[in-house]
């Protein structure tokens, strides 16, 4: 499991350097897309994730730092004669937006688009990609906002060590064992894949968070994640400011991982009146060592 954070930008007036939200999961062969802004098919070339890997789309919220870049890239979709079904989850609205806006624009899709509509009660499992379970919760934003938390699937390896003690050479034997959950060898000792397993460790979680102030649904969502990507569109100074905008300052965010009990957070969503990210990092810090900036491109180990 990767991510990649296309933009780390909060609204506002565009710049060149830096850009509004997206941020893709890698899934060994299929990538999850969280959020999807103005300029996302553009970072999708430059960070080489390809647009048929991705076949869901989540959307925190409408607002149009978030979701101003999806309807160009399902028109390149079109043109791509891509016939794969595209699974959208979203808040109310998302789908008139879409079946709208195509229409208008005369491309009305050539591959199924399945739009599922979140409700503001959803407080469980939505979706499962290649074995990974996503759930969602409501947050507290302007408008309804959501986060998302995928959870890969129970993961144990072979024990090299134990294979031996039991006296098994054959890779057949050890395929079978993984496969069906145990096996009789010939002198009739029936062998159970728990009998050569490493210890289960604990499934890593990514946790992607929409537009929302500091709320009790996030710390919820994220509880022992590996990964927290959380807003963090204010310095402290401008707490005040925060929430009335239901946004979240940079001590905020690291207040939630830290109650989260989190491994590590990335800061994003960042105000353009910023010219560094480096004192919101600074302060983070001071709450939530494991704190650092999430940086456009790069592809992180979850």
């Amino acid at each position: 499991m990767k991510f990649c954070v296309l933009g780390t930008k909060a609204g506002g007036a565009p710049l060149t350097s830096k850009h509004t939200s997206a941020t893709a999961l890698i899934l060994g062969s299929e990538t999850v897309l969280f959020d999807c802004s103005e300029g996302t098919q553009i970072q999708l070339l430059r960070s080489k994730i390809s647009r048929p890997s991705i076949n869901h789309i989540f959307i925190s919220h409408l607002h149009g730092d978030h979701i101003l870049g999806l309807l160009p890239l399902l028109t390149t979709m079109n043109g791509d004669r891509r016939t794969a079904p595209l699974h959208i989850y979203a808040p109310s609205g998302l789908e008139a937006f879409v079946r709208l806006g195509m229409s208008i624009m005369d491309a009305l899709p050539l591959f199924p688009i399945h739009v599922h509509t979140l409700r503001t009660d959803e407080t469980g499992e939505i979706a499962t990609v290649k074995g990974h379970r996503i759930s969602t919760r409501l947050l507290e934003h302007r408008i309804d906002s959501f986060g998302f938390r995928v959870e890969e699937p129970p993961h144990r390896n072979i024990d090299i060590e134990k294979v031996r003690a039991f006296g098994i050479e054959e890779g057949a034997i050890i395929g079978q064992i993984k496969r069906e959950g145990s096996t009789t060898l010939a002198d009739g000792r029936v062998i159970h894949f728990a009998d050569i397993a490493q210890p289960e460790r604990p499934p890593k979680v990514f946790v992607y968070c929409g537009d929302t102030r500091k709320c009790a649904a996030t710390v919820f969502l994220a509880k022992d994640a590996s990964v927290l990507l959380h807003e963090a569109t204010f310095r402290d100074d401008m707490s005040d400011k925060a929430v009335e905008r239901f946004h979240a300052t940079s001590t905020q965010a690291a207040e939630v991982a830290r109650e989260a009990d989190v491994e590590r957070l990335f800061l994003t969503h960042i105000s353009v009146r910023y010219k560094s990210g480096l004192p919101i990092l600074r302060e983070a810090r001071k709450v939530f060592p494991a704190s650092f900036l999430a940086k456009e491109l790069a592809m992180v180990e979850v």
